[in-house]
């Protein structure tokens, strides 16, 4: 199980290209066969934040990490990275 939240949060990282200097969490927790992965993406100063979390097969982690990562950036995560990054993109 840890392996698959593990692989889930990961996933999510590569596909936001986040990395220790960028300010992205992920968290997965499994229980049964069902996993969950909550993600977030704040603003260096913190007035800026988006959220969220999706559940699937915990035989699937990579599949989730980037359906989460794709409703961070639904929510604005790209613009919040680029001010980080602003050579970078998502």
């Amino acid at each position: 199980m840890t392996d698959a939240e593990v692989r889930a949060e990961r996933a999510m990282l590569a596909e936001l290209h986040g990395g220790c200097s960028v300010p992205v969490g992920a968290f997965g927790k499994a229980e049964a066969d069902v996993l969950t992965l909550h993600g977030q993406v704040t603003s260096v100063d913190g007035r800026q934040q988006v959220e969220a979390s999706f559940s699937g097969p915990l035989g699937e982690p990579e599949k989730l990490g980037v359906q989460v990562a794709g409703l961070l950036l639904d929510q604005g995560a790209e613009g919040i990275l680029a001010e980080v990054r602003p050579t970078a993109s998502v």
